[in-house]
Order: structure tokens, then sequence, then C-alpha cells
């Protein structure tokens, strides 16, 4: 969904950079190199059994986008993408704004905060809360589907396709019952969504708050990461002085002379819901069952 279709303005810091040049230098996207490769990957996915997957440009582009337009590592994303859709029901039936605790998790805790505005390379920013999280709030499944609802939400706007993110993981609070939950195939199955699942271009992730317990939840991911992923990441620790220069205020904590207390929830959950349609539409798609039809009533 290119810039122009979209509501949900936010508010940048800076544009050093047309997003169309960056498009170019880093991704290699041109007129050309966009049309052939589109055509490449509709014949792949026409040709995939069983999968039934929208192929319309708004769609496909943030996998060509996120696989730097190489076309068989993009298919291979995109039936990465269904295939973890099946086979975490947990996480992703019924996926949609409306069926997450966005009232307890969101506006009561603010586990998850998305800035209303860029950092100063025109990327999305989105704080965690990961050491705030207790079962009280939600199931961690349901964390891991705010999560979700968020990231999709960030995937339709086509500058941060091309331009990427920047996560922020606020550890305060962490203990060891977290430990008990945040298990290695826990870890795994979320490292599996955001490097493999979803075309995200992460772009840096903030460490911050993190006490020495962290460490140990730290050495279980470590071998899950992606060694560029592991390269971007940087420890703030409790000295966040520097970060005020990084990313929005909005996701900064009042302790580190942020304004994250006094987000405004009520705007996101807003345009979150008005992505609806997108989400229902997305629901329809995916694996059909052996024997199902064209037309097949249930997706799997």
């Amino acid at each position: 969904m290119s810039s122009d279709k979209n509501e949900n303005i936010l508010q940048a810091i800076a544009s050093p950079e047309d997003t169309r040049d960056i498009a170019q230098h880093e991704l290699g996207e041109t007129a050309a190199v966009k049309e052939h490769a589109f055509n490449q990957l509709r014949e792949l996915i026409l040709g995939e059994p069983l999968l039934d997957c929208p192929t319309d440009e708004d769609f496909l582009a943030k996998f060509l986008r996120a696989r730097k337009y190489d076309v068989q590592s993009a298919f291979k994303n995109v039936r990465t993408y269904f295939k973890v859709r099946r086979d975490y029901p947990e996480m992703f039936a019924e996926l949609k704004p409306s069926s997450v605790p966005f009232n307890d998790a969101c506006r009561k805790h603010r586990l998850v905060t998305l800035s209303r505005k860029t950092d100063p390379k025109g990327r999305a920013v989105v704080k965690f809360r990961t050491g705030a999280w207790n079962t009280d709030i939600c199931s961690l499944n349901d964390f891991f589907r705010i999560t979700l609802v968020h990231a999709e939400h960030v995937l339709l706007r086509e500058e941060f396709q091309i331009r990427g993110i920047v996560a922020i993981l606020d550890i305060r609070g962490l203990s060891v019952s977290h430990i008990a939950h945040y298990t290695p195939s826990a870890i795994k199955k979320f490292m599996t969504l955001i490097q493999e699942c979803l075309p995200l271009r992460i772009k840096a992730v903030y460490i911050i708050n993190n006490p020495a317990l962290f460490d140990i939840l730290f050495t279980i991911a470590k071998p899950f990461m992606e060694a560029k992923l592991v390269k971007r990441i940087r420890f703030f620790g409790y000295d966040c002085e520097e970060l005020l220069n990084l990313v929005p205020e909005d996701v900064i904590p009042e302790e580190h002379g942020g304004t994250n207390e006094s987000y405004d929830f009520d705007t996101i959950e807003e345009e979150l819901k008005k992505e609806g349609a997108f989400f229902e539409k997305i629901n329809a798609h995916g694996y059909r069952r052996k024997g199902e039809n064209e037309e097949g009533v249930s997706r799997i």
C-alpha cells in the first residue's frame, strides 16, 4: 500500500533521503526490476500447490523489498509466511485488531508502543516492555498477537517496507518468574516470526533497562538470531541519554527524559480498527487442505 493511499500519516523527524532513492540504492528497486520481479513471483505463487495467496502488488511488494528483489528468496518468504500462519493457530487464528486485548496490554500497561514519529532516518520505531509483561495482563501468545497486529500495520506503509523499523526492548521488571515463560521454544518461535515469516527490515534493536538476568535470555536467544541482527543490537543498560537523539520521545520512559507514559493509545487503536478489512482478507487466504477446491470453505 503506497503512502499516498494511507491516511495514517506519522510525523517524520527528518527525511534526509527520498524514499525512492533509498529503494533504488539499497534494494535495487526500479520500475523495470519491479515489473519483472512481480511477474516472476506471481508465476511461482500460482504454481505452488494448495497455496491461496493474494497476487496484487500491494501485498507482494513487501516481500520483494524485504529480500532486495531476490525473487526466489521472496517466494520462500511468502511460503513461510503462510506456513507459519497455518502451523501456529494459537497466534494467527482470526488475527485482527478487534481480537487482541488492546486495552489491557497497550492502553493500561503499554506493552507495545508504535511511535507517532519516525527516527531521524525515517524508520518506524516500536517499543516493547518485555520485562513488564506477565500472565495477569495477557497470555504470552496474546503478547505475540498484539505484536503481529502492529507489525502488519507498519508493513502497510510503503516507506517502512523500504526504510525499515527500529525496535526498543525495555527489560525493566524482568524477574526469575519470566524464565518459565520466555523458554527456548518461545524465543525460537518469536525469532521465526520476525526473521523468516514477517517481511520486516529490522535496522536496529535498542535494549534498555536490562538487568543481569537478561544475559541468560540473550544467551538463549542468540543462536536463533541471524548474524546481521546480532550486529544491529545495542545495549544501553540504564544510561539512555543518547537514546534521545536516536528515537522519538514518545517511546522513551519518563525516567529517561521521554513521554511514553502519556502516549495516546486511542489514536493508534482507531487506526488499527480501520484496517480490519486487510486482516480479514489475509485470514481468508493460506494453504488449502488436500482435496479442497479453489473456493474451499476453510483455510489453514
